[in-house]
């Protein structure tokens, strides 16, 4: 019994060592050419979510939402350039920093473990990343894992920075060797009419690149939390995308994304009828400066 013990002891031992020193990946769900199963990829997020919670190599979220309070952070974005890019020219070269964010939950319908799903985009080779503020305050969720577009799997260990108002945050996930997104410095960057494309997960759809133009640029004043500067694109985007960038034509990151509102012709006893316009609005990057304490992509 004694050596039972001492084995399984070595055994649990061994699987610990093993997750805090090799990379998680998804090893089946990004096949060749780019081609993702979605439904085997958050199954494979889930089990790997579930191995870096039981080997105590995750932190638990009620520990993150204990940072919230962090309001700046000193870190060094890289610089955007200058050449145009297509559609494809950005998906290939920004998508190993385009994140699935994920939240692992107990369901309250069945014994099992599950993961949901939403967008964030890496700031830093050294695991620095952007997401939505509500993404990440979520009590329900025991642990947060982030997934990059090349299938590298890592915990959300420390919060950098947050502004509820704006409704974004920056966490670190662990390690190093990420591909961070450059990030636009100048409304300029982001004019009325220019194209922009979104890099997201919709609804469960994973690393979807839709394109489309800013539409409106306005101040979202009726939050209780008080105004933000807006970007309304033509993009499409849904549940899934919060917190996913938002590229200009030059591939630096000008918004994130942040919710949609309906407009609908007539509402009746609190019936909705006639859906005429979705508005797709975003948060402009000029909040997540204003949480960096060194800009250093501004010397340009």
């Amino acid at each position: 019994m004694q050596s039972m013990r001492t084995t399984f002891c070595f055994a649990l031992l061994a699987v610990t060592a093993l997750l805090h020193a090799a990379e998680l990946r998804v090893s089946r769900a990004i096949l060749p050419g780019g081609v993702i199963d979605d439904r085997r990829l958050l199954s494979e997020i889930n089990l790997k979510s579930i191995e870096l919670r039981d080997a105590k190599g995750a932190i638990k979220t009620a520990d993150l939402l204990k940072q919230l309070d962090r309001k700046k952070c000193d870190i060094q974005l890289p610089k955007p350039g200058r050449q145009r890019l297509t559609a494809a020219e950005t998906a290939q070269r920004y998508r190993k920093g385009v994140l699935v964010v994920s939240g692992l939950y107990k369901c309250k319908r069945c014994p099992k473990w599950h993961s949901r799903a939403a967008s964030g985009f890496m700031l830093t080779a050294d695991g620095a990343f952007c997401t939505s503020y509500h993404v990440l305050n979520n009590p329900n969720n025991e642990t947060m894992v982030i997934m990059t577009g090349d299938g590298r799997i890592a915990p959300v260990v420390e919060v950098l920075a947050a502004d509820k108002r704006a409704d974004l945050v920056i966490l670190r996930a662990k390690g190093k060797g990420y591909t961070p997104l450059p990030v636009s410095t100048q409304p300029a960057e982001a004019p009325l009419g220019g194209k922009v494309r979104v890099f997201s997960h919709p609804d469960k759809h994973f690393y979807v690149l839709s394109e489309g133009i800013i539409s409106r640029k306005y101040l979202d004043s009726k939050r209780k939390e008080g105004p933000r500067s807006m970007i309304a694109i033509t993009a499409d985007f849904a549940k899934g995308s919060s917190g996913a960038p938002v590229f200009n034509e030059f591939g630096a990151v000008i918004a994130s994304v942040n919710n949609t509102q309906s407009a609908y012709y007539s509402v009746k006893n609190g019936v909705k009828d006639n859906l005429q316009m979705v508005f797709k609005n975003t948060v402009s990057m000029q909040h997540l400066l204003n949480l960096i304490q060194k800009k250093t992509n501004e010397n340009r």
